[in-house]
């Protein structure tokens, strides 16, 4: 029988090679051995053909024969190729074309699994998903008849094949953006393996990677056309089945996918802009029951965007009420001071900006406001601009409408809803709020300005000569603490209060870039205003920065342009010539912290390399052992296939160092590890949304391989 390969791919060689370089590719070939779920017979069968492909190329005679055949058989590819017109074939008929004229070796029928696993190993997973299921399907003696004595071992080996091409091809998706397919492909692999009740082990590898992939898959199809609501659907049911396992967005369970708190809020802030306000509406009021904190704020956020987009003033009475209970513990004055005023209680607004600490905002609002006999001018104004660009940014079939308060104060659906609201609303709530936040200095304080007794209708025509005020007159000089729109790759930070001064940003929308962490513990997840503080209580800082949509903020952002891990999300093997490493010399002595000391920063300079505009990943050949050299030189070469490249900055402690001598060639090191990241975009642009410094706890595991140490796993603690 023939198979679609030649024998100098077999032996990953050029086809002008010397006899010295193939006899040492001919024998790396056959030391570097499959995957261990492999049977004896495939792996046999395998070196069979690696075999009879050294007895050719290493014979001149034979080569030249061989040669002669291979180059003609090219040659005919090309030429066919050259000569096909665009309208005599279809591309997927040119494609069988090129693959029935392939090059291709006859090998004997009881090696085809091993010329499967060839396959494999060079990449062919399509062609192996094409080449297998007809012997499955019993049209072949090779699984009708007992050819190697046992026929069981054939199909089960024939079912492995299956289910790896499977896996591979999903992690090629991976890597290609097709998030959905990928998954696809390797559900379809894990259910060959659970049909046939086989390979467990490799069932959780499987697992894992689709865990892993999941929020991608969800980003991917929320971001669908709202026409495609079955895709979209399913997108929200993947993410609830993170919530629930994790427990809710700030919540401290394990759904598989590897992110830690601060990328999983990563995540929900990305995926947001995707979401409808009645997505984010249904989503984000059912978690705040949980309850989340969280939950709770993105509930006012969708809720005050329903309400005013719709004019329904009835869905802002509930994001006050909200407010009403996060203001206990946080400072959401300033919210709390446009839901007021958007329900038409200017006393109420007025004693929530006496309340916050928001001071540039405060000050944009009196600056704003001067030859007024109130802050309402001010207010009308701040609350425009930030509704666009802290609320209606993150919704997608808002992000492109305008807001405008003298439309909504002229509704007539609204003047009749407000004015059945009672004129001071809850102010005794208000008091009990300010007692038990944090209040500002008192010499600092804005004193409330107080409204005279007016009437319902005359309150209401105030309110809307606030606004037209507002819409009509020229803002003062922008300020950083004017509502502005931000890039969409922007880090956002959490704001300032009197209970955390190391916070650099303020609640205005526009903020002040946050000062570099100098200690030494992780800089928690710049998710605005939510700090996430672990102890006995959580206590979370619950305002959240707008990101501009792209364009401007008229449209949605191009989707899945995020990182949600600085590593890549799968480690894909690769297959690489041999390259001969010389050990390096190791101190004399047993193992201990110098040495470990030594390695890791080895490590650390050689990553910077590898991701570096130079892309050097031959420093990660000295210092990495599988399975983590394929993962961290792949994820370098997939940087390096973008055009883009990373600059670090490495500052490294030794904590621990665990070596037992009657086990001399394995340690475990634990260290401190402050990373400092600068992304730069194709052109060198900087890519400041994905730049970061972090201070990691990362644990270890060291291998000593002929006489030199190399690091074999890593995790963070």
């Amino acid at each position: 029988m023939r198979i679609p390969l030649d024998y100098y791919r077999i032996l990953g060689v050029p086809t002008k090679a010397t006899t010295a370089q193939i006899t040492q590719a001919y024998r790396d070939r056959v030391a570097q051995l499959p995957r261990r779920e492999h049977s004896d017979l495939a792996i046999q069968a395998r070196t069979n053909i690696i075999e009879q492909s050294y007895q050719v190329l290493s014979q001149p005679e034979k080569r030249a024969v061989y040669d002669n055949e291979f180059l003609n058989e090219t040659y005919q590819l090309e030429s066919q190729s050259r000569l096909r017109l665009p309208f005599q074939s279809s591309e997927t008929e040119a494609a069988e074309e090129a693959e029935t004229h392939s090059p291709a070796i006859a090998i004997e029928q009881i090696d085809f699994l091993g010329g499967i696993l060839l396959l494999l190993e060079l990449g062919e997973y399509e062609l192996v998903l094409k080449l297998v299921p007809p012997y499955l399907k019993a049209k072949s003696n090779l699984v009708k008849q007992d050819l190697f004595g046992s026929a069981e071992v054939v199909k089960t080996e024939l079912i492995l094949c299956l289910a790896l091409a499977y896996l591979e091809l999903s992690r090629e998706q991976w890597q290609q953006g097709r998030y959905e397919a990928a998954a696809d492909s390797g559900l379809t692999g894990q259910k060959l393996l659970i049909d046939a009740g086989i390979f467990p082990s490799l069932r959780g590898e499987i697992q894992g990677d689709l865990d892993r992939l999941r929020p991608y898959q969800a980003l991917e199809l929320l971001s669908q056309p709202e026409s495609e609501t079955e895709s979209r659907k399913k997108g929200l049911q993947l993410l609830q089945v993170m919530l629930d396992a994790r427990g809710g967005i700030d919540g401290a369970g394990e759904d598989q996918s590897g992110l830690s708190m601060d990328d999983f809020l990563r995540f929900i802030q990305q995926l947001r802009s995707y979401l409808t306000v009645k997505e984010q509406q249904d989503l984000f009021i059912a978690e705040s029951q949980r309850p989340s904190a969280v939950s709770t704020y993105l509930a006012v956020y969708a809720l005050l965007a329903g309400g005013f987009s719709s004019r329904q003033p009835e869905f802002i009475v509930r994001a006050k009420e909200k407010l009403l209970r996060l203001g206990k513990r946080q400072d959401v004055h300033l919210e709390q001071a446009i839901c007021a005023l958007l329900l038409g209680q200017t006393e109420e607004a007025n004693q929530a900006l006496a309340l916050s600490q928001e001071y540039e905002a405060i000050a944009y609002i009196r600056e704003n406001s001067q030859d007024a006999p109130d802050l309402l001018p001010g207010l009308c104004l701040y609350g425009e601009k930030w509704l666009k660009t802290e609320v209606f940014s993150h919704f997608r079939d808002l992000n492109s409408e305008s807001v405008s308060l003298t439309e909504y104060f002229a509704d007539e659906q609204v003047q009749q809803y407000l004015e059945k609201l009672p004129a001071d609303g809850n102010s005794k709530d208000w008091s009990i709020v300010s007692n038990e936040s944090a209040k500002p200095a008192e010499q600092t304080r804005i004193e409330p300005v107080t409204d005279l007794p007016v009437s319902r209708p005359a309150r209401m025509s105030r309110l809307g000569e606030a606004a037209k005020q507002a819409a009509t007159a020229s803002p003062a000089t922008p300020t950083k603490s004017t509502p502005t729109a931000r890039p969409s790759a922007a880090p956002i930070a959490p704001r300032t209060t009197a209970k955390s001064p190391t916070t650099a940003a303020t609640k205005s929308p526009t903020k002040a870039k946050s000062k570099k962490r100098k200690s030494s513990k992780r800089k928690p997840f710049p998710f605005k205003g939510i700090a996430i503080l672990v102890g006995a209580l959580i206590a979370l800082i619950l305002i959240i920065r707008a990101i501009a949509s792209l364009g401007g903020g008229n449209t949605i952002p191009d989707p899945l342009q995020i990182s949600l891990t600085e590593e890549p999300p799968i480690p894909i093997p690769v297959i690489e010539e041999s390259a001969e490493v010389v050990p390096e010399e190791i101190p004399e002595g047993e193992f201990n912290e110098a040495i470990a000391e030594q390695l890791v920063q080895k490590w650390l300079d050689s990553k910077a390399l590898a991701f570096s505009e130079s892309h050097d990943t031959s420093g990660l050949q000295e210092i990495l052992a599988e399975p983590l050299l394929s993962r961290w030189v792949n994820g370098a070469r997939d940087v390096e296939a973008a055009g883009n490249y990373r600059e670090y900055q490495h500052e490294l402690t030794i904590s621990n160092v665990e070596f037992d001598p009657e086990n001399p060639d394995e340690a475990t090191v634990v260290a401190e590890v402050t990373e400092i990241a600068q992304y730069y975009l194709p052109g060198g642009e900087l890519d400041a949304g994905r730049s970061y410094d972090s201070a990691l706890t990362v644990r270890y595991g060291l291998v000593r391989q002929n006489e030199q140490w190399f690091i074999q796993s890593s995790a963070v603690l």
